[in-house]
């Protein structure tokens, strides 16, 4: 079972809110190098990144996380 981000989603809402990753990391209290690392495909390593993203932009975890098989 692979998870991913749906980043296309997370990227439109951003541009439409005029977030960035910078701001996103603020509000969850997170790194931007977290953020940054699960929006460009890479692991979503930290278990607070989704909730930070979630929060920032008003989305729920299934809004925005892909289980693939």
């Amino acid at each position: 079972m692979k998870i991913r981000l749906d980043t296309r989603k997370i990227y439109l809402a951003m541009a439409e809110k005029g977030i960035t990753a910078t701001e996103i990391a603020k509000q969850g209290g997170i790194t931007q190098q977290a953020v940054s690392s699960a929006l460009n495909g890479g692991r979503i390593g930290r278990v607070k990144v989704v909730p930070a993203i979630c929060k920032a932009l008003d989305f729920t975890a299934k809004d925005i996380v892909i289980i693939e098989d």
